[in-house]
């Protein structure tokens, strides 16, 4: 079979096909097509954790911790302050094997307790940075690149981040920026009020640009993330409100946008992610962004895509989020799309639990998928990172009923055999597997449905069902309470 219409049946308008099924088919059920040209229905398997790897009670996960994917070993680094070794600044590195994590020897980074450890990866130069901060008020921030062979790490010399600046304890972010380049931010102090430093890397030899202010106001924590080469969104959260900056970065240059606010009330909760440099190169300049709601009660949260052309944001309409953060800080990383983003935290309804939710945007709507506990006791602290290779989300949490020792697992997101581009048609009556049936296709309209509204677009769903909500594949327009014209390709 070369195209479609090798599957129409001699005579017949083009408005239907007569296919083989590969399994059983319920009648008015959508298909998608095979590359064999048979048809099948529409399956989803739901998400679910794996199975967890730790270097025992004597490696414990201390707050703020990081992760970053390392696309040639194919694995997972993790960075924390090693609660079992005095909060050390402490690395490892963890590999997937199906739906198994194994946490291999931990690497101390430096021999100073840390209140934060994050890490980028940077593919050209095929290297990590590790950001991190001296605990107490009046300690530094530092930056030190690194090399991994296998599960072993080469170090480069250490430097002082922001030109060597006390600043108060904050949590901070790194991500990757550019061939070559990451960028860091610190929520207090930095410069002045919340700022951001790009470095360009050369094999483990960092060089640092100047500190630039992008808010006079601090930032408890300061999220960053970067959805194109050369482009930052940054996102501050503290005691009054919460406030959005973008930024583009040439070399070790940053130039900041206008700052955007929200607000009303304390918004101290806050995360945001882009899939761009999770393998998903396009669209670009896309973000979904999930925070406390000003002015909210504790655990309502707010999820909204926000968009990025140059310095200019456009903040999207926002979605009431089921998902509950506590007052500690939720993480994201990206899912298994270039439309899924996955949220964990520790829920208010339940502080004695991990969750995670999957968020998914189309067009500029964010919407809620499938939440899973992480597990009793499992608190996130925000390492978050995707496989590339799995598709697979890989998340870092203290495991508080195993004495808080550092723990690393991989969440499986919901995944359907539905693609944007493989839905076919409506099966016109059942179909029983090897049997041949009818399925009406893009042109033609189907009979029989219910509970239609008139004149409404319907979408078609993972789990197979089709309704009004926004998806990546639009089934067609209801043309009657019981018809749908399929013209969901126009």
């Amino acid at each position: 079979m070369s195209n479609l219409s090798d599957l129409i049946p001699a005579g017949a308008s083009g408005k239907t096909i007569e296919a083989v099924a590969t399994a059983n088919i319920t009648s008015k059920a959508p298909v998608i097509l095979n590359s064999a040209g048979t048809v099948s229905p529409i399956s989803e398997t739901a998400g679910a954790m794996g199975t967890s790897g730790d270097q025992g009670t004597g490696t414990g996960a201390g707050n703020n911790s990081g992760a970053c994917y390392h696309i040639t070993n194919d694995s997972t680094v993790i960075s924390f302050p090693n609660k079992g070794n005095s909060y050390y600044a402490t690395v490892a590195v963890c590999t997937l094997s199906g739906t198994t994590m194994t946490m291999n020897t931990p690497t101390v980074v430096n021999s100073t307790a840390c209140y934060f450890v994050r890490c980028a990866y940077d593919p050209t130069q095929n290297c990590i940075v590790v950001y991190y901060k001296y605990n107490g008020g009046t300690n530094l921030g530092k930056v030190r690149a690194a090399t991994v062979n296998g599960t072993s790490f080469s170090f480069g010399t250490e430097l002082s981040a922001f030109g060597g600046n006390a600043h108060s304890n904050s949590p901070g972010d790194i991500c990757n920026l550019n061939d070559s380049s990451v960028a860091i931010c610190w929520g207090s102090g930095a410069t002045s009020g919340s700022g951001v430093q790009a470095m360009t890397i050369s094999g483990t030899t960092l060089t640092l640009g100047t500190g630039v202010s992008v808010s006079s106001n601090t930032s408890s924590p300061m999220r960053m993330d970067s959805g194109k080469k050369g482009e930052l969104l940054c996102q501050l959260g503290y005691t009054s409100h919460i406030q959005y900056v973008a930024c583009t970065v040439s070399g070790t240059t940053v130039t900041a946008g206008t700052v955007t606010e929200i607000g009303g009330g304390s918004s101290l909760y806050n995360d945001l992610a882009s899939g761009f440099w999770n393998g998903y190169t396009s669209p670009e300049s896309t973000y979904i962004a999930a925070y406390h709601t000003p002015g909210g009660a504790a655990g309502v949260t707010l999820g909204r895509l926000i968009t990025v052309s140059g310095t200019t944001l456009t903040l999207n309409a926002t979605t009431s989020l089921t998902a509950d953060p506590h007052n500690n800080p939720p993480a994201m990383g990206w899912g298994s799309s270039a439309t899924q983003a996955i949220f964990y935290y520790r829920p208010a309804s339940d502080v004695s639990i991990g969750e995670v939710t999957e968020l998914n945007y189309s067009g500029t709507t964010i919407s809620e998928g499938a939440t899973v506990t992480v597990g009793t006791g499992n608190y996130t602290h925000w390492g978050v990172a995707t496989d590339q290779v799995a598709k697979k989300s890989i998340v870092m949490y203290q495991d508080a009923s195993n004495s808080d020792a550092a723990e690393v697992n991989v969440y499986s997101p919901t995944s359907s055999n539905l693609t944007a581009t493989n839905f076919v048609g409506i099966a016109d009556a059942a179909i029983s597997s090897s049997a041949t049936g009818t399925v009406v296709v893009q042109g033609g309209t189907i009979t029989g449905l219910s509970s239609l509204t008139t004149g409404s677009k319907y979408y078609v769903q993972g789990d197979g069902t089709i309704t009004t909500v926004s998806s990546s594949v639009n089934a067609g327009l209801a043309i009657s309470t019981t018809s749908l014209l399929l013209n969901g390709d126009s």
